[in-house]
């Protein structure tokens, strides 16, 4: 009774937290748009189509997800978006919780603890629903798998190269699982164990990557995607930059304390497990340099450092039981306010997206070639393909050139070359950020008129494009809610606003 209470409270926990995001991924938007294509058509895109610069051949490593992702909202809405990455975040949690029980000695599962765990794996994954979430729930799934054959034998171990058939088509972090499957096979041997079965499994599994829509020559691109310096990519700098230090302290301390305390007992205890400190450091190490995979970290923290921290507070034992009584308490209290925290509606956050600036573009009926911020690109051609086609979007190593990425940011600073954005490509509509450099120029330049401001972004066309007067958007956030997921799938709302700007 008790085991089901614990999972019934993590599950509520799982929903509230996924809840509580405003904000979309902004890739999202693209995924559904070649889910969309492949389930309504049966293409899958090896070119690309929604941007008017020079690409290379499309290397989708997210397409399986994309695919899902159509899915769930053409038959579940965005309800069901939201509820598949509570899903996810509790299967990583069932996972995690297996592990630490293969410890002899395990303590018995702390609710505190596990929503501790829960809310930082949040903290880092606040976006609504993204591809790597299918890397971080089989990274622990492998990480299961792998322990359960160290501890038991067990032949489900070959349960990992089919698995890794299906990861491989829904995120490239698959890489991680076959680096995951070698630390355990070098780990074998240096401790002169058994190490044929980690070698045929990460054999087989790296012969599986071949199992896609690519085929072999998707292998180099995966390599070269895991490698690539991504410097611009905000999530892909270090912790230790100045900017993500205050954000990111709680997860890196959370996985240094539980590090450190494991090491220590290891030490002190004489016994030390050889494979659970590598991964550990490894994936410290990938975790400090790009926070993007701190979650692989505080994963295998939480599943390997759990009896150790727990050991380490175990002089509060009466404080723990007593803050235990209290989470399940309070566990009832959010379980009511989770009709109240908008579980069965879109998100829609003029803070994150540039809702009326796209608006504006769509019911002025303003057409062509567009350049936006980077992060917006998958938005803006989810509402306005085929009228608009992007200059660039997140899809970046998938699909575009570095010296298409360069130009955008040196479009955006203001810096030398800025204008070649616009000489070198048949660019119509320049939508920046109103913080970047270029906004300010581009106000006070004869060639651009600017038409409109946005919450986020101002919009500017050429001279001899501009019309005599434009349609002011839908300022209702209401609106935005209802619309979000209506435009590429051809589910058009007409706009029915009267107000004119001069």
């Amino acid at each position: 009774m008790r085991a089901k209470l614990y999972w019934i409270a993590i599950g509520i926990v799982c929903v509230f937290l996924t809840c509580l995001s405003m904000n979309y991924d902004y890739d999202l938007f693209a995924r559904l748009i070649v889910g969309e294509r492949f389930v309504e058509h049966g293409i899958l895109p090896f070119k690309d189509f929604l941007s008017y610069t020079p690409t290379h051949p499309w290397y989708d490593h997210e397409w399986g997800s994309g695919v899902i992702f159509y899915l769930i909202l053409k038959y579940l809405g965005p309800a069901g978006l939201i509820f598949t990455q509570a899903l996810m975040m509790f299967f990583i949690t069932f996972f995690v919780v297996k592990i630490q029980k293969f410890n002899r000695h395990a303590y018995p599962q702390s609710l505190i603890f596990t929503s501790f765990f829960l809310i930082v794996i949040y903290a880092l994954n606040i976006y609504l629903i993204r591809c790597q979430l299918f890397s971080f729930l089989f990274f622990t799934v492998y990480l299961y798998l792998l322990e359960k054959y160290r501890h038991t034998g067990s032949k489900t171990l070959w349960l990992i190269p089919l698995i890794t058939v299906f990861w491989n088509n829904v995120h490239g972090g698959v890489v991680s699982g076959i680096g995951l499957i070698l630390i355990y096979l070098i780990c074998a041997i240096i401790e002169k164990k058994s190490y044929l079965e980690y070698f045929k499994v990460l054999l087989f599994s790296f012969c599986a990557l071949i199992i896609n829509p690519y085929g072999v020559k998707y292998l180099s691109f995966l390599f070269s995607a895991a490698t690539m310096s991504r410097k611009y990519i905000v999530e892909w700098w270090p912790f230790y930059t100045k900017s993500l230090i205050h954000y990111y302290i709680v997860p890196v301390m959370y996985g240094l304390y539980g590090t450190g305390v494991k090491i220590y007992y290891s030490v002190k205890l004489k016994k030390c497990d050889i494979t659970k400190i590598a991964v550990l450091l490894i994936t410290m190490y990938e975790g400090l340099i790009h926070v993007k995979l701190l979650s692989l970290f505080v994963i295998a923290v939480a599943a390997f450092c759990y009896d150790e921290i727990f050991k380490s507070f175990i002089w509060c034992k009466k404080q723990l039981k007593t803050f235990n009584r209290t989470c399940y308490a309070s566990v009832i209290a959010i379980s009511l306010l989770i009709p109240f925290s908008s579980p069965w509606y879109p998100r829609a956050n003029f803070e994150h997206l540039p809702l009326y600036e796209i608006e504006f573009l769509k019911i002025n009926n303003i057409k062509g070639n567009i350049v936006v911020p980077f992060g917006f690109g998958s938005y803006a051609t989810y509402k306005l393909y085929p009228d608009n086609l992007v200059y660039m979007d997140g899809r970046y190593e998938e699909v575009y050139n570095n010296q298409e990425f360069l130009a955008l940011r040196n479009f955006e600073l203001y810096e030398s070359n800025w204008d070649d954005i616009i000489k070198n490509y048949d660019t119509k509509i320049l939508m920046p950020e109103k913080t970047v450099e270029v906004y300010e120029h581009l106000k006070n330049n004869k060639d651009w008129v600017h038409i409109f401001d946005g919450r986020l972004c101002g919009i500017f066309v050429k001279k001899e494009d501009v019309k005599k007067s434009y349609y002011e958007p839908e300022y209702d956030i209401a609106y935005y809610r209802r619309t979000m997921f209506l435009g590429y799938f051809g589910n058009k709302i007409k706009n029915t606003k009267d107000k004119i700007k001069g």
